[in-house]
């Protein structure tokens, strides 16, 4: 059901895997993920295998070098977590960037899957932007590059989800008047919320930037831009789990927070 809006919107991403491919083995017990998730790595323009379970995944990296393995936690055989760890555990040659992908991401779920060595997660059902950041993000941990990762005006040209239209059915009548006045207060603290973010990176403060990346995730699912919101979640999750973001991260979140204040600003218009 793609249509001519879908493919150009995926120009930006598949450039960007084409100038720094990345291998890829996902794995999920569920016939159906296993096959939408390798879809979504298809379209982000990426090679991918696909496994039913841990096991697999060990006897897959023996026949070969993946740089990126997608892990469903909740397996049967052998879960995510253990996986991860026997991974971690083997000797000599390169270690590949492990991002699990779970429906679950409690304090405890967040913490046993760092302690288990996996660099990432990403939630389901997966979003395709947050898939693609992924493995951006596996490319600058793989290059050593932390600058971002994006080619010429690439980002510029991804898509920014906001779901003004979800917020009024959920307000109702008064919700189009409450935007009108809510979003332009929220793009006036949006530049101080910003300078923050680097701030705090500049300084490694890990703690002031959960606490902005919490602020401003908050105030922008009031607003509707939910994938600023999601980008802000996923580094206040990190931060939690003592991983201080990259200059990378954070220049990725604040595009994203550009572009969403631009498409605001079309939309009050």
């Amino acid at each position: 059901m793609s249509t001519t809006a879908d493919a150009a919107n995926l120009q930006a991403p598949r450039a960007i895997a084409h100038a720094r491919p990345l291998s890829v083995l996902l794995a999920d017990d569920y016939e159906a993920n296993r096959m939408m998730q390798k879809a979504q790595v298809e379209q982000l323009g990426y090679a991918v295998d696909a496994v039913a379970n841990g096991e697999e995944v060990l006897r897959a990296l023996q026949a070969r070098f993946y740089d990126v393995v997608l892990l469903d936690i909740r397996m049967p055989v052998m879960n995510g977590l253990e996986t991860a760890r026997r991974i971690r555990a083997r000797k000599g040659g390169s270690q590949p960037y492990i991002v699990a992908v779970t429906g679950v991401a409690s304090s405890r779920d967040r913490m046993q899957i760092s302690d288990a060595g996996i660099e990432a997660y990403i939630a389901k059902p997966v979003d395709l932007a947050e898939l693609a950041n992924a493995l951006q993000q596996a490319w600058a941990r793989k290059s050593g590059d932390d600058s971002t990762v994006v080619p010429g005006d690439a980002a510029a040209d991804e898509p920014v989800e906001l779901q003004l239209e979800q917020l009024r059915a959920k307000r109702g009548a008064a919700a189009e008047g409450l935007l009108r006045r809510v979003i332009p207060a929220y793009l006036r603290e949006l530049p101080a919320r910003e300078q923050g973010l680097r701030e705090a990176l500049a300084k490694r403060d890990i703690d002031k930037l959960a606490q902005l990346c919490h602020g401003l995730k908050g105030a922008s699912r009031v607003v509707g831009a939910a994938a600023l919101a999601r980008e802000c979640e996923r580094l206040e999750s990190g931060a939690y789990d003592g991983r201080l973001p990259s200059a990378a991260e954070i220049e990725r979140l604040l595009d994203v927070a550009h572009r969403a204040a631009q498409e605001l600003r079309r939309r009050l218009d």
